[in-house]
């Protein structure tokens, strides 16, 4: 006999259909994932609202709500400004316990993804835009950039660009993007961004794609799709949508874990596109629509002493697990590096890229386990940051994209690095 459980998970399934099949088609659909975010879901509605009144969409659209069984009214403050059939919820189980918590602290996302993406595919919307409901501003420009490019211009993929300060997603400046633009040939600075816009034929080619269970798809499913629109013959673009300022959820994991989440993603989705990486060469820009702004306020201070610290620390106790996936004139680098005086400590730019491309092809080819192997990046990944942080103190905008500009070209120039250790593994050791 079915539990009561199993029973009203049916029941609430069949609900959420029946409110898209009884919906009317739409031309655009709203994608809202939330987990307690009452205190400014309300906010994030309103612009919302604004952005299709403004661009006369709102009696051709559709706000869906995928929320993460939230407690605290999140659902009833959307509900109290849209009704039905304009609004569609979703709910789902947040199916993670803490120790498997994403580090973004949004659990189940991969799921209110893919529920969103559903629901605009049945709808038929030419047009889906997902937002973030813990936005502390929620600007209706910034919303209908994520929605314009597509029903205007024809492209399929609208990626975020959020001003940052030279401190801020330095994981995404050190790692993912150069990463994926090496691999994937695209510019797009921050492909891991949880805000997006996109066509109904790349939504189509979301919903086929494998990856939705994946091991990873908790913290990696906004980078994969990411990455599924740079590998298929689809139109990509940034769009500049300000500063960013969310409020937390919950209380944030520590550098070690979000790195392994992160990393893990990143190189679990390099596995699955071999051949075609391989063939990648150089990158290209994409277009940029809408206004980079200045930033008004300083950026976070680091703690650089404690970084260094950090590498010499990890470069005592872990060199033998690097030993493991570094080649030996590697590791004699950063015993160096280890010994420099604090205001001669620089990572330099190729030897950060084949470290990360060493870690990945660990990482492929694992030969210790897994979460071990990428928690062990952490201590350089200090290193890199300090060195990267203390060159960028007091650079603006334009000055840390120059920089980071500077990081990618290095890892283009070691993908061969990289394609050698993957079709002859031993000759590099």
């Amino acid at each position: 006999m079915a539990s009561t459980g199993s029973n009203s998970s049916v029941r609430a399934a069949e609900a959420e259909a029946a409110q898209v099949e009884n919906a009317a088609p739409a031309e655009v659909v709203v994608g809202l994932t939330s987990h307690n975010d009452a205190a400014t879901i309300g906010a994030v509605v309103h612009a919302v609202q604004a952005a299709l009144e403004t661009a006369g969409r709102a009696d051709t659209a559709r706000l869906v709500l995928a929320d993460a069984g939230s407690s605290d009214g999140t659902r009833e403050v959307v509900r109290g400004l849209v009704a039905p059939p304009r609004l569609i919820e979703l709910e789902y189980a947040r199916g993670a316990t803490f120790r498997e918590m994403p580090y973004h602290g949004a659990p189940g996302r991969a799921t209110a993804l893919r529920g969103i993406l559903e629901a605009a595919h049945q709808l038929g919307a030419r047009a889906c835009a997902v937002v973030d409901a813990n936005r502390q501003a929620a600007d209706p420009a910034c919303i209908d950039l994520l929605m314009t490019p597509v029903l205007r211009d024809g492209f399929d993929y609208v990626s975020p660009y959020y001003a940052r300060h030279a401190n801020e997603g330095a994981m995404t400046k050190g790692i993912v993007y150069p990463v994926f633009r090496a691999l994937y040939g695209a510019r797009l600075r921050q492909p891991a961004a949880s805000e997006f816009g996109c066509s109904g034929r790349l939504l189509s080619h979301y919903l086929a794609e494998p990856f939705w269970e994946a091991e990873h798809a908790a913290a990696g499913i906004d980078l994969w799709l990411a990455v599924a629109a740079a590998c298929g013959d689809f139109l990509t673009c940034e769009a500049a949508l300000g500063a960013r300022e969310v409020s937390p959820r919950g209380a944030p994991a520590d550098l070690s874990t979000t790195l392994a989440q992160v990393a893990g993603a990143l190189f679990a989705d390099l596995d699955t596109r071999v051949d075609g990486w391989q063939r990648v060469r150089g990158s290209v820009e994409v277009p940029m629509v809408g206004t980079v702004p200045a930033l008004e306020t300083d950026g976070p201070s680091l703690n650089l002493d404690g970084l260094v610290e950090s590498f010499r620390l990890g470069s005592r106790e872990l060199r033998d697990i690097w030993t493991w996936v570094l080649p030996p004139r590697t590791i004699v680098e950063l015993r160096k590096m280890s010994d420099a005086p604090p205001d001669r400590f620089v990572f330099d730019d190729r030897l950060w890229a084949t470290i990360i491309y060493d870690f990945a092809f660990g990482y492929c080819h694992p030969v210790m386990p897994r979460d071990h192997l990428l928690r062990s990046l952490t201590p350089l990944y200090s290193g890199w940051l300090a060195s990267f942080a203390r060159e960028m103190r007091g650079a603006g905008l334009a000055q840390a994209d120059e920089r980071v500009e500077q990081l990618c070209l290095a890892f283009e120039a070691e993908k061969r690095y990289l394609i050698s250790r993957w079709r002859w593994p031993e000759r590099l050791r």
